[in-house]
């Protein structure tokens, strides 16, 4: 699957994808370790390294730094120009300020009834100064009305006259406005009002010009204004001032110049420092290595997993496959060493009838719906076929079923590895002629009263056989079916085929896969292929533990029991 499949997919199913492709990533010890070990060690080296590159670094930037200026002397002599300029600004202030004049006096000689009738005047005049400016800001008849209800004005009799006249106007406007709305009449009335306010604003504005009069014959008579006489030379002040400000901007310039080249020297000092202080604790660089050796080795892990994806859990198998996954075979539970029981200590250490995962298998393959009296277990690893097998096998025994396990592949003897029995003469044997079937069988017992049959394979390789020998032993296994209730046949991928050069008898088997170590592609071309020579996959066995670590030929050859001493059981503890 590359990466245009997987942008194929749904959010859902890309996420479950990846994580399956992050599991398998975990499991790879040996790359994950490798690759982690080496960025360890590697982040550890340079992490002892970079501190004393950096420290001889910050000693080389540190000796081309300039010194420090010393901007004392530019401060004070700024101070200094900024105190003239200060003094001269006052004297000037204060000359300017003297050459203010100062208001006159007013000298007030009136008796106290001639000053109360200026106050009455002056209030008066304010009163109409406020009535016409508002006859002029809003010349309406309320204005005009307020104008001639003062009492300066309403004290003429013309103006009793012009408000009779505004008031028969009104009246007469508004009774004509409320019948007939606004025309030229409405409009001529308003004009004639406006005419009559006129001239009531005239009256007013002749009764203010007589308040002004009375009110001039009565003012205070002001002192004479007497100016003052200065005697300094302020040309000589502003010359002054102006060489103050020049001075004094020349400071602030010099000034600004040398604090910029002291941050710049700073800059370089912290850089420096910087560069001899990138030492940091031993437990934080072995954090840091530690977590940099993790992530590198988990990326290198999961590249390789994207490149080569591997079946992560069983919905992928299933998935892939077209199959469903009977079984999932998990490591073994530790048994404490008082409750073990005596079976359990003579008991070869792969066979373990009563694992759920094992009883599971059987139950598929013995009952009634699917029931199969030839089954193959096939697969890619013999170690992981033989020890499916014979579990599947001592598990039918144990529940009382005649069972015959056969191996098939004399290049490994993994069954008989597996039961610890003698691998010979097998089924080489009976194929070379060299023994016949009841020679070959190797009868055992599962508990302490379960009798198991086991063909092994022999460790003689007999080459290509004959048809006719081949074809006799397929008939012979065929007719074993009506005094076995199963026959268990083990036997690697490539010797499951439809030829006449296969033993096998019957076209029903069951593939094997290893969770994380089988490749996606793989199992895919198996299924292919598989059913490609008319086989019926009846489901798969996914193994999830560690590799069954089976005996050598030669181990098995020089360490085997006879049969009738070999009494595995199971049934009852000690």
């Amino acid at each position: 699957m590359n990466v245009h499949s997987i942008a194929r997919m749904s959010g859902g199913s890309a996420y479950l994808w990846m994580a399956a492709r992050a599991r398998n990533a975990l499991r790879r010890v040996v790359v994950f370790g490798i690759v982690g070990g080496v960025v360890f060690i590697s982040a550890l080296i340079a992490f002892v390294l970079v501190p004393r590159n950096a420290s001889r670094k910050a000693l080389a930037v540190a000796a081309k730094i300039e010194a420090r200026t010393d901007s004392g002397p530019t401060v004070a002599a700024r101070d200094r120009h900024l105190a003239e300029l200060n003094v001269t600004d006052s004297v000037l202030n204060a000359t300017r300020r003297a050459l203010i004049p100062v208001p006159a006096a007013i000298i007030d000689t009136f008796p106290p009834a001639v000053r109360a009738q200026r106050d009455s005047l002056s209030a008066e005049l304010a009163t109409l100064n406020r009535l016409i400016d508002r006859a002029e800001n809003a010349p309406l008849p309320t204005s005009y009305r307020a104008l001639a209800a003062s009492p300066t004005v309403a004290a003429d009799p013309r103006v009793r006259v012009l408000l009779d006249s505004l008031a028969d106007i009104e009246r007469e406007r508004n009774a004509f406005g409320a019948v007939g709305g606004v025309d030229p009449v409405y409009l001529s009335l308003t004009s004639r009002a406006t005419a009559i306010g006129r001239q009531i604003q005239g009256i007013a504005d002749a009764k203010r010009g007589e308040v002004r009069g009375k009110l001039a014959l009565i003012r205070p008579t002001p002192a004479p204004v007497v100016k003052p006489v200065i005697t300094v030379d302020t040309a000589q002040l502003l010359a002054q001032r102006a060489t103050a400000q020049q001075n004094y901007a020349a400071a602030v310039k010099q000034l600004d110049q040398i604090n910029q080249k002291n941050a710049r020297i700073d800059r370089e000092s912290a850089r420096a420092r910087d560069l001899a202080n990138v030492g940091a604790p031993p437990w934080a660089m072995l954090a840091a290595a530690v977590v940099l050796a993790l992530a590198v080795g988990f990326a290198a892990s999961f590249g390789t997993e994207l490149k080569r994806p591997h079946i992560a859990d069983p919905r992928e198998a299933e998935q892939v496959s077209g199959a469903r996954v009977l079984t999932v075979i998990k490591p073994p539970e530790v048994v404490v060493e008082r409750s073990r029981r005596q079976a359990d200590v003579e008991a070869p250490p792969l066979i373990d009838v009563v694992s759920e995962s094992y009883r599971t298998l059987y139950l598929h393959i013995a009952s009634v719906e699917a029931s199969v009296p030839i089954v193959t277990i096939t697969g890619d690893d013999p170690g992981i076929i033989a020890t499916v097998a014979a579990n599947l096998a001592a598990s039918a025994a144990y529940e009382a079923r005649s069972t015959l396990l056969v191996d098939v592949d004399p290049t490994t003897c993994s069954v008989a590895s597996v039961l610890r029995i003698r691998p010979d003469p097998g089924l080489s044997g009976i194929i070379t002629g060299n023994a016949t079937w009841p020679e070959a069988i190797v009868p055992t017992t599962i508990g302490r009263d379960r009798p198991l049959d086991v063909l092994p394979s022999g460790t003689r390789r007999s080459g290509l056989p004959e048809a006719n020998v081949v074809e006799e032993v397929r008939k012979e296994l065929a007719r074993m079916q009506r005094r076995y209730d199963f026959i268990i046949i083990a036997a690697p991928t490539s010797y499951v085929q439809r030829s006449t050069s296969s033993i096998i008898p019957a076209p029903d088997l069951i593939l094997c896969a290893r969770i994380a170590h089988t490749t996606v592609g793989g199992l895919k071309n198996a299924v292919d292929s598989l059913r490609g020579a008319d086989m019926r996959i009846h489901g798969l066995v996914l193994w999830d533990a560690e590799m069954p670590q089976l005996e050598t030929r030669e181990e098995m050859l020089g360490a085997t029991r006879q049969p009738e001493a070999f009494q595995p059981e199971f049934a009852t503890a000690r």
